[in-house]
C-alpha cells in the first residue's frame, strides 16, 4: 500500500467525534517510516541558534514559540525533493484532492462548510516552550481545515494536546487554563482535524500552551488548507523565525 493510500484509508475508517465540536484524532496518522523520515529532516530547527534564550522570552502567546515555513503552495515555497523527500511526499499527500474530499466528509457541517477545494496550504513546523500560552480562539476565518499533527518522542507529556473548549460561548468567555472539556493526548504521530466554525454550537474553540516540567519543546506541524491564495511566510510574526 503506498503512503498516500495509508493516510486516504485512516481518514476514511476513523470516526469522527462530535464532543464538544466536530474533529477527528488519528493515531498513527502516517505510516511510521514517513514520520520518523520527518522527524529527521525538521531536526535541524532543533539545533538553531535561533532557539537560545527562546526561554527567556516573555511568557505567553509571543515570547516562546519558534516556527519554520514548511509549505505555501500559491508562492511555490515547498521542500525540496532530493534534500527532504519525506516532506515532500508529506505535502504531496496532503494536497491530494481525494485526501482533502475525505478530511471534509469527517469534518465539514452540513450546511455549514464548502465543498469546494482549498485553493491555497501553509505549513509549519512549530516549537513551544514552557510558559507558552495561546489562548482560546476558534481559528482565523481564511482557513478551510486545520491539522495539528504532533512530533514529540516517546514518553513526552501528554497533556501537552491541543485543548478543545465549549462550542457555546464565545472565546472571550472561556479561561484558558481551567474550561478545557477535552485534550486529545499528545502522542507521537496523532493527528487533529478540524473545519473552523464560528456558529454557535458549534464554534470550534480551541487553544495550545506549554506549562509542561517534563518535556521541553512541543513540537508539531500545522497545517492549513485555505480559501483564498494567502503569502503567510512571515504569518506569525510574534514568533522566532527559524527559516
Amino acid at each position: 500500500m503506498s503512503n498516500r493510500d495509508y493516510v486516504l484509508n485512516k481518514i476514511l475508517d476513523t470516526e469522527t467525534s462530535d464532543e464538544p465540536w466536530r474533529h477527528l484524532v488519528l493515531e498513527d496518522f502516517i505510516p511510521q517510516s514517513l514520520f520518523d523520515g520527518i522527524k529527521q529532516e525538521t531536526s535541524q530547527y532543533l539545533s538553531n541558534k535561533k532557539l537560545k534564550g527562546i526561554d527567556k522570552k516573555p511568557k505567553g502567546p509571543k515570547g516562546r514559540r519558534a516556527f519554520a515555513n514548511l509549505f505555501n503552495k500559491s508562492v511555490n515555497f515547498k521542500p525540496d525533493e532530493k534534500k527532504n523527500p519525506n516532506l515532500y511526499e508529506y505535502f504531496e499527500i496532503l494536497n491530494d484532492s481525494e485526501v482533502e474530499r475525505a478530511i471534509k466528509k469527517k469534518v465539514n457541517l452540513k450546511n455549514y462548510h464548502s465543498e469546494d477545494l482549498a485553493v491555497d496550504m501553509w505549513s509549519a513546523f512549530d516549537i513551544h516552550v514552557p510558559g507558552f500560552v495561546y489562548g482560546v480562539h476558534a481559528d482565523h476565518g481564511a482557513k478551510i481545515h486545520t491539522l495539528v499533527h504532533y512530533f514529540g518522542d516517546e514518553g513526552d507529556d501528554e497533556e501537552l494536546g491541543t485543548s478543545l473548549y465549549s462550542p457555546n460561548k464565545k472565546h472571550t468567555e472561556l479561561n484558558t487554563l481551567k474550561d478545557a472539556m477535552k485534550r486529545p493526548p499528545y502522542i507521537p504521530n496523532t493527528a487533529l482535524f478540524f473545519s473552523p466554525c464560528y456558529e454557535k454550537g458549534f464554534i470550534t474553540n480551541h487553544s495550545m500552551y506549554h506549562l509542561s516540567e517534563k518535556t521541553h519543546y512541543r513540537r508539531t506541524i500545522q497545517t492549513f488548507w485555505l480559501k483564498e491564495k494567502q503569502n503567510w511566510l512571515r504569518k506569525l510574526k510574534s514568533a522566532i523565525n527559524l527559516d
